[in-house]
Order: structure tokens, then C-alpha cells, then sequence
């Protein structure tokens, strides 16, 4: 008897969704059932070899403000992606983080089918925008969780939810020893996203070139974005190294200077020190303030995964040259990074997945409850 071939249709929109949803692709690979994917993504999701839909770049615009006006462009790109997974017919439907652009897939996709869906990164309900929990139980079926306190919030309102941990923890030795390197070599990141290499990299250069003996090192996501870092780079008359990405860099640097996202929680577990940075449209900020819409005092994810300010951060009116030097300088004198690294490998631990292969197990068992048995 042939074996059932089940069918899921993956949508990551950008960078970071790329590497979470190519690891869970990877993991589906390696399962004894048989799988057909289909794929919204970059890269690395380019490289498992599924069916490829839309590359992601095209999404990779952040801001309310800055994504409206390029709307008409998304809307239609988002139309044909909802038309394709139709088309398709998969088992079910899974949203890799991106959650402005998955949510509207999944609620088209309610609307028009009995599509299961399974939202895999939960949005971040705990910093900001709290009752986005019960508009996700009208359209999400099932969300895994990438952090361990996160399933008890989405269960309080009868959702199904479960934690399978992140893919980067198991990714990266937590018993890595840092290089000896001749030099300091400190990290810029300002992100993948347009807007940050715009708005970040340029305040990041002409701060780290007032660092004596620092030597300097970033990558990015395409040869496009790489060039213009590379542009800026000569603009500000520093020598930049580049490497293949974010992870490879970061288990070398002493430092890092960071976008606020995943790339904060990708430093905390290569052990690398960090001064997170965080900039929006003022009118973005104005309504995030206004509206109440931040839960936390702090963003970045080694923060909130501690409890409390474990990393310094620099946002908004206080993102300045003169400010991000001071911290930064202040971190690069600090005399407690042992026990700064100390904190970082007892989180990291804390990520590990309950099973290496957590996140495709989830996806095979809710195939397997949603009646899509072999």
C-alpha cells in the first residue's frame, strides 16, 4: 500500500521566519512519513528543495507607515499566495512568525476553506498587544511556542498550544568557548529589513569608528543589502569584515551593536555581549505610546526572557551617537561579562527543544487529530 503523502503549505516572510521554517522543513525531511511542502521564503528555505511559491524578500518592509505604503503591492502578493494554497489543498497551513502577514493569510484562508492552520512563533502577546490572544482563537487552531512560559497564556482561552523550543538553541553549543582574537571584533547588525540598515547602520558606524583598536564585522541577508552596507561602510571610512551570516559572526565577536529581533536572541546564545538598538517612525511610536500597546519596559528578547534589564537597550529620542557610544563603551568596561555569560548559557539551556525534532512531531500529531491519519 502506497503511503499518504501529506501535504503542508509554509509561509515565512522574512529573515528570521527563513531560518526557523528551513529547520522545521528539515526536520519534516527526516520524518518516516511522507511530506509534500510548499513554501513562501528565502534562502535557507530555498535550500531544503521544497516547491517555492514567492520569495520573501518581497515583505521585508517593517513600521505601520513604512508597510502602508507599499500595501498595494502586498495585498496582491498576499491575494496570490492565498489563491496557490488553495490550489494546493494542504493538510494544513503554517504561519512561520510574521504574524501581520500570516494572520491575514489565515484569515482568508478560514474564510474561503476548512483549512487547519498552525501558527508556529507566537507574537509577542506578553510585551505588546495582549488582546491579540482572543482574535487568534477565531482563525489559529494550534500555536507552537518558541519559549517555555508562552503555551499558558494561549491554553487560558482554550487554545491549543505547545512548547517546542528554539531551533537557534539547538543549534548552537551551549558550551561554546569563545576565540581568542587579537583584536576586538565587535558585531553591527542593524538588522535585514531595509529600513534598519538605513535608519541603524549608519548611527552604528560612526560609533564604531570612534572605538580604537576595534576591529569590525557584519553580513547580511542578500548580496543587494550587503552591497549597501558595504556603501555606507565606505561613506563612513570604515573597514567593515564581512561573514556568511549572523550566527558565524557572532560565535567570533567579543561585541555586538544590534537591531532589536531575533539577532539579540542569536548574540545571547553565542555568549557575545550586546547593546540592542530600536528605532520607528515617530508617528508609529506615537500610537504604540498612546495606545498603551507595550506591556514591558523592555523589547529585546534576552530581556524579557530574563525578567528584567540583563542587556542594555538604546530606543527612540534616546538613539543618539553620543548615547549608544557611552553604553557601548560602558559594556566594553564592564567587569562583570563572566557572570553576564553565565546568565546567558542558564536561558539558552532553558530554550533547548523538549526533543530535537519537537516542532515537526507537533505538526505530525495535529495532521494526525485533524483526521489526515496515513
Amino acid at each position: 500500500m502506497n503511503q499518504k503523502v501529506h501535504k503542508i503549505a509554509l509561509v515565512a516572510g522574512e529573515a528570521s521566519s527563513d531560518l526557523l521554517g528551513a529547520d522545521l522543513i528539515a526536520q519534516l525531511q527526516k520524518r518516516p512519513e511522507h511530506y509534500e511542502i510548499i513554501a513562501v521564503g528565502g534562502a535557507k528555505i530555498k535550500a531544503t528543495g521544497v516547491q517555492i511559491i514567492q520569495d520573501n524578500e518581497a515583505f521585508s518592509v517593517m513600521g505601520l507607515f513604512e508597510v502602508l505604503r507599499h500595501l498595494p503591492q502586498l495585498l496582491r502578493l498576499k491575494k496570490q499566495i492565498v489563491e496557490q494554497v488553495l490550489a494546493f489543498e494542504p493538510d494544513v497551513f503554517i504561519g512561520v512568525d510574521s504574524p501581520d502577514l500570516n494572520f491575514s493569510i489565515a484569515k482568508s484562508l478560514k474564510k474561503l476553506s476548512n483549512t487547519r492552520i498552525m501558527h508556529y512563533v507566537s507574537p509577542s502577546v506578553w510585551a505588546w498587544r495582549p488582546g491579540r490572544v482572543d482574535k487568534m482563537k477565531q482563525f489559529i487552531d494550534h500555536v507552537m511556542c518558541l519559549f517555555p512560559f508562552e503555551p499558558e497564556i494561549y491554553q487560558k482561552v482554550g487554545m491549543q498550544a505547545s512548547f517546542v523550543g528554539h531551533s537557534l538553541a539547538k543549534s548552537i553549543d551551549p558550551n561554546y568557548v569563545k576565540p581568542e582574537n587579537p583584536k576586538v571584533l565587535l558585531a553591527v547588525l542593524p538588522g535585514s529589513r531595509n529600513r534598519e540598515i538605513e535608519t541603524l547602520m549608519p548611527l552604528f558606524l560612526q560609533v564604531a569608528k570612534q572605538l580604537p583598536g576595534v576591529q569590525l564585522a557584519s553580513c547580511n541577508v542578500s548580496e543587494d543589502k550587503k552591497k549597501r552596507c558595504e556603501q555606507l561602510a565606505k561613506e563612513a571610512a570604515v573597514e567593515l569584515k564581512w561573514y556568511s551570516d549572523a550566527t558565524t559572526l557572532l560565535l567570533q565577536a567579543d561585541l555586538s551593536l544590534l537591531g532589536s529581533g531575533t539577532v539579540a536572541l542569536q548574540a545571547m546564545l553565542c555568549q557575545t555581549p550586546m547593546v540592542v538598538a530600536y528605532k520607528i517612525s515617530p508617528l508609529t511610536w506615537f500610537i504604540v505610546k498612546s495606545l498603551r500597546m507595550m506591556q514591558l519596559p523592555y523589547y529585546s528578547l534576552p530581556n524579557v526572557l530574563y525578567g528584567d534589564f540583563l542587556v542594555p537597550e538604546v530606543m527612540q529620542k534616546d538613539l543618539t551617537e553620543a548615547r549608544l557610544l557611552t553604553v557601548l563603551k560602558g559594556l566594553m568596561e564592564a567587569s562583570e561579562l563572566t557572570q553576564l555569560k553565565n546568565k546567558f548559557h542558564q536561558l539558552h539551556l532553558e530554550l533547548l527543544p523538549p526533543r530535537v525534532d519537537a516542532a515537526a512531531a507537533e505538526v505530525q500529531q495535529f495532521i494526525k487529530c485533524t483526521g489526515h491519519q496515513a
